[in-house]
């Protein structure tokens, strides 16, 4: 690029989200080429030998060549991590993936690309139809395989350039295990996607690999041609075309991990304390909170281990693993798995759900598999050593489940007791998430040491409307606050104060505009937050005036329906909110 042409590119901010902590800056290079780019070009008949020949190659390449990175980067990653690569590479060796597309060039007489690309589209359909979180993720494992065949038919016809890519920026159009793994080989300083998920395995082993990264970031590589120098901030998400000196001098001379000075203990806008704590999902997502001050993990979420293992995690790395977290954090609770039918899980869910959300989930789940619930109790004793274990039951509706929990840890105590472990004492808590839970919270309340409010999911079912349904005029009940919700939870806080049981929310929904608002005038002092919110939920807090989120959230309260909740709110959270939401 010219030197004019160069000088004429100005600073330019693009937003997307955190998928790796870091900051870096350099040259920028692409790997754009994806599914879409494919052209399904027909072949002769005589020329489909040659081509079932050529994805036999292909195929063994690509394994070849995956089992060679798992291998070859395992210092990145746990034994739980490094069982995605195997994942990926059963997919190679999956004998019904090949003979699709095996039938797609004999039958229909594809090119290998586009038998390959015509195949996952049939997958994508499918997936659509039966949308959840754990079948996206399953897509994109077979986007990911999909890619990975068709980067090495490009490579057995046009070699890729040897150029020296360490310390460079990595454009991607989703952030697969592909391009992580050929970023940690090339020792690419960060990634940046135009597209993804952050519970996609190629973001879950990037953050684990400890690799910059920003994801979202739509239409990026229109603004950028290959050599402008970048700045990835992998903590706020943002990435910087042409940064000053200034900017990149700042951002570089944070600590090394990438991260921002602690935080001042979070407060309201007239001074008063809140208890601003963490949810994370890893030993590094914890590390990150408390390296920005907060070092209390209000929220643990344990599924993570329990979806890798496909149902059957071992006790002994779970234990390690929750080790971990207690060793980042002064205080964790952890929360027992809240699965349902939606994650695909077939050993522990042989039988489909119409609405997982209502059915086999959370502690129902664990109290019918008590072989899981055994595991992950005794997995978190062990982890806790002479501390306290605080420890989370999901999806309570009643003083049953909570008397069967307690019968479990009694029994898991004793029994490592004479096995010669620790036996640290448990503070049992709960998550009310249910309108039976929420209209048992008296009963309940008095029988625990602590609660959380899931106001996601206490705001689907009080409102029966699911956040995942593909019908917009559903999912837009859930958008805005709604005086039901608010109720629910001003009724839990009372219940709770007047018993001294402490009370955290947690959830989405609870981090924005206006809903914080609402919740801190409703009576609400703690919340557990994910890392890349907790600056800007810290910044929103010192900000809220607790007088006017009282009145507001009165006034909501009394309302009759979202609309007019809506119209009452202030002005200026309106404003707020509008911000957050362009950013």
């Amino acid at each position: 690029m010219s030197e004019t042409v160069e000088s004429q590119k100005r600073r330019t901010a693009f937003q997307g989200r955190s998928a790796g902590p870091g900051i870096a800056f350099g040259p920028v290079f692409f790997h754009l080429e994806g599914i879409a780019d494919v052209e399904a070009l027909p072949i002769p008949e005589a020329d489909v030998p040659q081509e079932l020949a050529r994805l036999d190659s292909v195929a063994r390449a690509a394994r070849v060549s995956l089992v060679h990175q798992r291998d070859e980067l395992s210092d990145h990653f746990t034994d739980e991590q490094k069982r995605i690569f195997d994942a990926h590479l059963r997919m190679l060796e999956d004998p019904v993936l090949e003979a699709d597309v095996r039938g797609r060039i004999s039958e229909q007489r594809m090119s290998l690309e586009g038998a390959v690309k015509d195949a996952l589209g049939v997958y994508e359909r499918l997936f659509a139809v039966v949308e959840s979180n754990a079948l996206r993720t399953k897509l994109g494992d077979l986007r990911d395989v999909a890619l990975r065949i068709l980067r090495h038919c490009n490579k057995a016809r046009t070699p890729r350039s040897k150029e020296d890519r360490a310390g460079a920026i990595l454009v991607v159009a989703e952030l697969s295990v592909s391009d992580l793994t050929e970023a940690l080989e090339q020792k690419v300083a960060a990634i940046v996607a135009e597209g993804g998920t952050l519970a996609s395995h190629g973001a879950i082993l990037t953050r684990a690999a400890g690799i910059p990264a920003v994801i979202g970031v739509g239409g990026i590589h229109d603004s950028l041609a290959p050599g402008d120098m970048v700045l990835v901030d992998g903590e706020t998400g943002e990435v910087v075309l042409n940064p000053n000196a200034e900017e990149v001098g700042e951002a570089e001379g944070r600590k090394p991990d990438g991260v921002f000075e602690a935080m001042a203990p979070a407060t309201l806008g007239d001074g008063s304390a809140f208890d601003l704590q963490a949810a994370v999902a890893s030993p590094s997502e914890a590390r990150r909170a408390a390296s920005l001050g907060i070092t209390r993990v209000g929220l643990y979420r344990t599924e993570l281990p329990v979806l890798q293992r496909q149902g059957e995690p071992r006790e002994e790395p779970l234990a390690v693993l929750y080790g971990q977290v207690v060793k980042a954090a002064d205080q964790v609770a952890f929360r027992l798995p809240d699965l349902d039918a939606s994650t695909n899980l077939h050993p522990v869910f042989p039988h489909a759900e119409r609405n997982p959300a209502l059915g086999l989930r959370g502690i129902r789940l664990l109290l019918s598999k008590p072989e899981m619930l055994e595991t992950q109790i005794r997995a978190m004793l062990r982890a806790c050593g002479d501390q306290p274990l605080s420890l989370v039951v999901p999806f309570v509706e009643d003083l049953e489940d909570l008397g069967k929990v307690r019968e479990v840890i009694q029994a898991q105590r004793e029994a490592l007791r004479l096995e010669g472990e620790g036996c640290p004492a448990v503070r049992l808590g709960v998550s009310i998430e249910t309108p039976a839970g929420a209209l048992l919270a008296r009963e309940i309340l008095a029988e625990v040491d602590f609660a959380l409010i899931g106001v996601d999911s206490l705001a689907m079912s009080l409102l029966t409307a699911d956040r995942s349904s593909p019908y917009e005029a559903v999912r837009q009940r859930l958008a805005s606050p709604h005086p039901v919700v608010l109720r629910a939870v001003r009724k839990l806080i009372q219940v709770a104060d007047g018993l001294r049981t402490p009370l955290t929310v947690y959830g989405e929904a609870a981090v924005r505009m206006p809903i914080l608002g609402l919740l801190v005038g409703a009576g609400i002092r703690a919340l557990s937050v994910p890392p890349d919110r907790l600056r800007e939920v810290h910044a929103s807090l010192a900000g809220l005036d607790p007088e006017i989120c009282q009145n507001a959230a009165e006034a909501a309260c009394h309302s009759g329906n979202a609309k007019t909740l809506a119209a009452g709110l202030p002005s200026q959270w309106g404003k707020e909110t509008a911000e957050s939401e362009s950013s």
